[in-house]
């Protein structure tokens, strides 16, 4: 019976020390846990508020951009209504300064740096937020539709406006009235020593076309714009709600 009850001690003993054990290991592994967890939610929020930051410059590139498709869209409208009434009272300085307008072209540069790296990376489920995951990984493609258009409306300015102005204008004259993000891109103290015949631009009918052709994928970029500055506000104002809830 002594035998009995000392070998009953000792397994209840050991039993104590490896339930002990098994504690000590679970609550290290939920001491472990929570740091991991912690470590993740400061990197979740960081890598928030990097995107925060990008979509906000992001809004800044757009609206500048729009404020020149504004400027070049009233310019060709300007040029519309000379062609159509045949009331030309602008100067030659003028008129340089309205086609200089034609030949600026907004694009968009500035793709955000912390998408790129969670896209190449594999890191988008870094993020936890679905609403704003889902918006994120739709962005490439919106903005890829803005590039586009920006790619056509180039290529109708080298291919198809600058042929036909240098056949009556100068480009040398125009270019030098270019003014764009308040810098001269081409600045000279004298003028064209050419003939200049905006008479015989204005009447012809290739020139309206073209005139037509370069504004029709400004408005279409100044649409499309518009839409993804609401969607990155959209973005934006999800982010600051999951950063208060991750914190």
């Amino acid at each position: 019976m002594l035998t009995e009850n000392k070998f009953s001690k000792y397994l209840l003993y050991a039993i104590g020390e490896i339930l002990l054990v098994v504690i000590g290991i679970l609550i290290a592994l939920q001491i472990n846990n929570w740091n991991e967890n912690k470590k993740q939610r400061a990197e979740e929020i960081e890598t928030l508020k990097n995107i925060k930051s990008d979509f906000s410059n992001t809004i800044i590139e757009f609206e500048e951009n729009n404020y020149f498709r504004e400027r070049i869209i009233s310019s060709t409208r300007s040029l519309y209504h000379i062609i159509h009434t045949k009331e030309n009272n602008y100067s030659k300085y003028q008129l340089d300064s309205l086609m200089s307008d034609l030949f600026i072209n907004p694009t968009y540069n500035g793709q955000s740096e912390t998408l790129n790296i969670l896209f190449n990376s594999g890191k988008i489920n870094i993020i936890s937020n679905d609403s704003i995951k889902n918006a994120l990984v739709l962005w490439p493609q919106q903005v890829e539709d803005i590039t586009e258009d920006e790619i056509y409306s180039s290529n109708i300015i080298f291919n198809d406006l600058q042929p036909i102005v240098k056949r009556y204008v100068s480009l040398y004259d125009i270019h030098n009235r270019i003014n764009y993000k308040g810098l001269k891109l081409f600045s000279n103290a004298t003028q064209s020593a050419f003939k200049v015949d905006y008479s015989g631009l204005f009447n012809d009918r290739e020139f309206e076309g073209i005139l037509s052709s370069r504004e029709l994928p400004l408005s279409v970029s100044l649409i499309q714009t518009k839409e993804l500055i609401g969607t990155a506000r959209k973005i934006i104002r999800l982010i600051d709600n999951d950063i208060k809830n991750l914190k």
